[in-house]
């Protein structure tokens, strides 16, 4: 069923495009950013490069979490705001900020402590250069936990709004100032990892200052109100943590089955450890992009099915399905056309650089005929319906099996495969994710999930 013939469209093609465009290009800086960054963190190094790739692996199996409570606060808020219950939206951006706030201040606190611990048993096998990279880096990226997670739920709530060019301009702000700040660490002060570290940890002030500072303002249908004066509401506490619970427990458990991957790599020398970095950074321009539309879907579906209007939830999925698709061929395409002019931004070695353009291509290749598009983007629309318990069972059983085990595997089997085994392991998770999410979306046993 096309949008058109539904009577009314809560969101005209015009409004679609206008929130959808900020979240891509937003979704792309970030990662071109983090593409310089690593360009900029290579001038101390392969090991520095490795020691940062592999503590970002860690850091997101917390952060992940912290960003997909987010995600279930954003969730709560937009069903409210296609109730027409604004008031009920403003108490759960509150609640969502007292969670974040304390969750994550824990969480920094006892990873503060344990850090080197950590460290050793995740990443014991590496060379210890790279292991004293990873320790610094570890460090100060530990201090940004409370600081991220605060400026994620605020970018959250705000694109529930549907005010995503404001989101948009939290992280746009934030990540130019991690560049300058890599910039003066990296080169100025010579600090190499411990300076990215610094730098990241520096631009999540801004971040978190930036979002708490919008979410504020008396304009807002969903906004923070008196929270100084801390008030726990269990009844709202409930219906976000009934979504960002289980987000945060699939996002957790998804960057677990990543980190045993990342300690298989850790495993294949520096070099596989650089090359793969940089694969994951370039492609994640195309990842992200196109999972940006996914992001969108839980505004947009959210509304929907708060305002009662499950059909044009539907037909909005399949619109952004097509989009998203189009995208992934787009991106990605020019990413594999452009491979060996990309890895010469980075300081490696020859044998580095040829390794990372091999393994871009193939990846790039890999998302345009595995179905990317449909991995990852229906399981929002699926949440911001209601439906959790789907979306979680499929990750994690998809993840463990297909990247994990199918990966250790391959690697048991075949070892002159390498890396390669990380990315067959991948291709097999996109494409069991795509062909059940047709298949649920199709059942619409999704649109059978009360939330509020």
């Amino acid at each position: 069923m096309d949008t058109a013939s539904i009577q009314p469209p809560l969101f005209t093609n015009r409004k679609l495009v206008s929130l959808t465009i900020p979240v891509v290009l937003d979704a792309m800086l970030a990662i071109l950013v983090g593409m310089v960054d690593s360009a900029m963190v290579s001038s101390a190094g392969e090991a520095a490069v490795g020691a940062v790739s592999l503590v970002d692996s860690l850091n997101w199996l917390f952060l992940s979490m912290f960003s997909a409570l987010g995600v279930g606060g954003s969730v709560v808020t937009a069903q409210y705001i296609g109730n027409r219950n604004y008031r009920g939206a403003s108490d759960s951006a509150n609640q969502l900020f007292y969670l974040v706030t304390i969750l994550s201040s824990a969480c920094m606190l006892l990873l503060l402590c344990l850090r080197r611990p950590i460290l050793h048993i995740v990443y014991g096998s590496i060379a210890p250069d790279v292991f004293a990279h990873a320790e610094r880096y570890f460090f100060f990226t530990l201090l940004g936990y409370p600081l991220f997670s605060i400026g994620a739920a605020c970018g959250s709530i705000l694109r529930a709004m549907g005010k995503n060019r404001q989101a948009v301009s939290i992280t746009v702000i934030a990540n130019l100032c991690n560049v300058v700040g890599n910039a003066t660490f990296i080169f100025g002060f010579h600090m190499g990892a411990a300076g990215a570290g610094l730098s990241t940890t520096l631009c999540r002030v801004v971040y978190a200052g930036l979002g708490i500072y919008l979410v504020h303002s008396k304009d807002l249908p969903a906004r923070f109100e008196k929270l100084l004066h801390l008030r726990i509401d269990f009844g709202m506490m409930k219906r976000v943590l009934r979504i960002g619970l289980s987000n945060g427990l699939e996002s957790g458990l998804f960057q677990v089955g990543k980190l045993l991957v990342a300690s298989l790599v850790s495993s294949l020398g520096t070099i596989a450890i650089a090359a793969n970095s940089v694969t994951f950074t370039i492609n994640n321009i195309g990842w992200s992009a196109v999972n940006a539309f996914g992001t969108v879907l839980l505004t947009v579906v959210g509304q929907c099915i708060g305002a009662g209007q499950p059909e044009q939830a539907k037909a909005y999925i399949r619109k952004f399905l097509r989009a998203a698709i189009c995208c992934c061929v787009i991106l990605f395409s020019t990413i594999f056309l452009l491979r060996y002019q990309i890895v010469r931004l980075f300081s490696f070695g020859p044998e580095a650089r040829e390794t990372a353009a091999y393994y871009i291509g193939f990846c790039a290749l890999g998302a345009i005929f595995s179905g990317f598009p449909f991995s990852f983007i229906p399981t929002n629309a699926f949440r911001a319906a209601g439906d959790v318990r789907y979306p979680i069972i499929l990750s994690v059983c998809s993840m463990f099996a297909f990247r994990v085990a199918l990966c250790y595997l391959l690697n048991a089997l075949f070892p002159s495969l390498g890396l390669m085994c990380v990315y067959i392991g991948m291709l097999a998770d996109w494409g069991v994710r795509a062909t059940l999410n047709l298949l649920r979306f199709r059942s619409g046993k999704w649109l059978k999930k009360a939330l509020i």
